[in-house]
């Protein structure tokens, strides 16, 4: 026999080849050893390697003169409890001819791989044993996978062991097959209880409730479902009721058949007690409301007028005669024509009507007539379509589309063009109109309140208002009282303004001095309201200490009368004044001042500027 040296210079006896090798003689059987793709050893009993495939080469990076004629030991890395298997077969008698284990070898470059080695006797047609063939699988990637799964499992239960949520498995035959500690933290029962009487999950239910789980899980469509939830109550073992909201998943085979499921059950005795109390607490807020309904349909019968105006100051017998005829007119549709002087408060008795109308939940729109440019005040109110002038990049919404179904205030109404009085008149009598540059006509719902200070029959006679909308506006008329025919009201109006300056300005003013109140009620009020809040504004803010003092003196009217005579430019000055206040501080356009002086724009400017006249 041919021999083969050791790394270690020791001779051994060469395998032999294919013409003496002791492999089983047949056609070719050489090339089918070498091809097979897992490694492959064949061992005498000895345990001496004579021979190695490239599958063994490939997996463990040896050559061929580095294993032949080894003993098979050299590669495992534990040989203690599967050493020597090939001796091990030649010595089984007979008995069996195959074996396994599973266990690590050691490649070339040091790393240790596990594997799964069968061994086998190959014997002569006479049942001579010839060699031990031994096959070896690489079984990391299985390992791995093992391994994984086994960490996987350990998470699960860990977290699962720890979870609040009382968590069990249950086969579809009611067997538990895992149940979390946080059982017997829900239920006062112990894992080894659920475990041994599967059916004790059902047992501690509230009778009424185990009817309806029966009926749950007898569901045709149990099994389809893949979440599944129920809420239900049990008694703790010391008799205490709890809620639990159960969840359920299907667990799948591997032939997709459904095999049991996994259940998590969750304490909300807390929530249903919170969801309990809230409906209590809904219920008796319902029965407070119809309560405070009822008593407020009373009061509303009862309240007097001073209360059902409340941002309106004043008790005297003209403001009450005004708040009677709001309090009349108000809950109609008839529009309402607010006549009276500048600064008289029209916009408050608008308000007011708005506020105690069908149309109080929709906005009250205000447009002040005289602040408005006569070529954009037809847009203002009526809107107009894109590209209906230079200058219209969009299509704008009018003041009476937004008033639609509310009310609009048109102060100052006395000041529109004589032109759009036409379809100012159209919205009243058919409630329609279009936009500039369009063709379809909009229809709105609006409640109409008009305010003016100027005589508006002087303004047909002089053909600068139309007589029927005059008519159409005119239906139920209220004028606001001067201030001067209200003297009882300003000493309420007074504190009323100093407490809202006094808070705005963060001064404490806690006295009306005697002569200030008498000063106040002396003066005549050309202004009205408003020059009474002027003048307490001023006031407050000349005031440091806790009593009011006034910024100037008030003359009484009489003290005009005093200087026979005045100057011609004094003259000017108080006439131009007058008439500025009368126009409520126009300077052009119709109606204006200069229009009625019969000056220029310019020229008026002038005269203004030479007699030192502002707008206080």
């Amino acid at each position: 026999m041919n021999k083969r040296l050791h790394g270690d210079g020791a001779s051994v006896a060469a395998p032999k080849k294919s013409s003496d090798s002791n492999l089983p003689k047949f056609s070719h059987v050489a090339n089918i050893f070498e091809s097979i793709p897992v490694g492959i050893i064949c061992a005498d009993k000895e345990g001496v390697i004579l021979e190695i495939n490239q599958g063994l080469r490939t997996l463990l990076g040896f050559r061929e003169d580095e294993l032949i004629g080894r003993q098979t030991d050299f590669l495992y890395t534990d040989s203690k409890p599967h050493g020597h298997l090939d001796r091990i077969l030649f010595n089984l008698e007979g008995k069996h001819s195959t074996e396994s284990f599973e266990t690590t070898v050691r490649r070339k470059d040091g790393t240790v791989i596990p594997v799964e080695i069968i061994g086998t006797l190959v014997k002569d047609d006479k049942g001579k044993e010839l060699c031990c063939l031994m096959v070896i699988h690489d079984i990391s990637a299985s390992k791995t996978l093992e391994n994984n799964l086994r960490q996987m499992e350990q998470k699960f239960r860990t977290v699962a062991n720890f979870a609040y949520d009382w968590v069990f498995w249950r086969l579809l035959d009611g067997r538990m097959l895992y149940v979390s500690p946080s059982c017997e933290r829900i239920t006062g029962y112990t894992v080894e209880q659920f475990m041994d009487n599967p059916s004790l999950f059902r047992q501690i239910m509230v009778p009424e409730d185990r009817q309806i789980w029966d009926a749950y899980r007898k569901h045709p469509d149990n099994i389809k479902v893949d979440l599944r939830e129920f809420q239900f109550r049990i008694i703790r073992r010391d008799g205490e009721l709890r809620w639990i909201e159960h969840a359920a998943h299907r667990v799948i085979s591997d032939d997709n058949e459904v095999i049991g499921f996994r259940s998590s059950n969750r304490d909300i005795t807390k929530r249903k007690k919170i969801e309990e109390e809230l409906r209590q607490s809904l219920l008796e807020n319902l029965q407070y409301k119809a309560l405070l309904e009822a008593e407020s349909a009373y009061l509303k019968e009862e309240i007097n007028l001073n209360y059902a105006h409340e941002h309106i100051v004043g008790s005297s017998d003209a403001l009450q005669y005004v708040l009677f005829k709001i309090n009349q007119i108000a809950p109609t549709d008839t529009s309402v024509l607010l006549l009276g002087e500048t600064g008289t408060g029209k916009e408050l008795f608008a308000r007011t009507i708005h506020t105690n109308s069908a149309h109080r939940d929709r906005p009250l729109i205000k447009v002040n007539c005289a602040t408005l440019p006569e070529n954009l005040i037809e847009s203002e109110l009526f809107g107009h379509e894109k590209g209906s002038f230079t200058g219209a990049h969009t299509r704008r919404i009018g003041r009476f589309e937004l008033a639609d179904k509310g009310t609009i205030f048109l102060d100052e109404i006395g000041e529109i063009p004589l032109d759009l009085q036409a379809k100012l008149l159209r919205v009243l009598q058919e409630g329609e109109f279009e936009r500039i540059g369009g063709s379809r006509s909009v229809r709105v719902n609006v409640r109409v309140i008009t305010a003016t200070n100027r005589d508006l029959e002087a303004d047909i006679r002089n053909g600068r208002f139309r007589q029927d909308l005059w008519y159409r506006l005119n239906v139920f008329p209220i004028t606001a009282p001067p201030l001067r025919e209200r003297i009882g009201d300003i000493p309420q109006l007074v504190r009323h303004f100093v407490e809202i300056f006094s808070r705005k300005l963060r001064k404490d003013i806690s006295a009306i001095p005697v002569t200030v109140m008498t000063q106040l009620e002396s003066y005549h009020w050309p202004g009205n309201v408003r020059e009474l809040q002027n003048v307490i504004e001023r006031a407050v803010l000349n005031t440091y200490g806790s009593r009011l003092v006034l910024a100037e003196e008030l003359k009484r009217p009489q003290a005009a009368m005093e200087t026979p005579f005045k100057s011609l430019e004094e003259m000017e000055r108080d006439h131009i004044t007058r008439i500025l206040e009368k126009t409520n501080w126009k300077v052009s356009g119709k109606g204006s001042a200069a229009e009625i002086l019969g000056l220029k724009r310019s020229t008026l400017r002038a005269k203004m500027d030479k007699h030192g006249i502002r707008r206080s």
